[in-house]
């Protein structure tokens, strides 16, 4: 996906239009919330530990992060719509469905799973 491709994209967040780039994907609500939710690379749901959800939600961030310091209509978005960035992990099972592993807000980790 291109620069100009990604910033157009970019825009429609604020529409409620999903953003998918790899394995994020990013989105409002009408609670005033960007909802940023990274999928989990563990392949069978029993597998899945808190170790490696901890290490990929780092991961998410990361790549959350870069993407809104390489682009500013990320951060406008942001900023103009008073959001607040939540972020999320989940498990996708080969698309039949999706179950939420984890959320964390302002820097706290709530587990959803056991």
């Amino acid at each position: 996906m291109d620069t100009s491709e990604i910033q157009r994209k970019i825009w429609r967040i604020a529409d409620g239009i999903p953003f998918k780039l790899g394995n994020l994907t990013i989105r409002t609500t009408n609670s005033d919330k960007l909802l940023v939710t990274g999928w989990t690379n563990t392949i069978h749901f029993n597998s899945i530990s808190r170790d490696n959800i901890v290490n990929e939600l780092k991961e998410l961030k990361q790549s959350f992060y870069e993407l809104r310091s390489s682009f500013k209509e990320l951060d406008d978005i942001i900023i103009n719509n008073d959001l607040n960035i939540e972020f999320h992990m989940a498990y996708d099972d080969s698309g039949k469905c999706s179950i939420g592993i984890c959320s964390e807000i302002n820097g706290e980790i709530n587990w959803y799973i056991d």
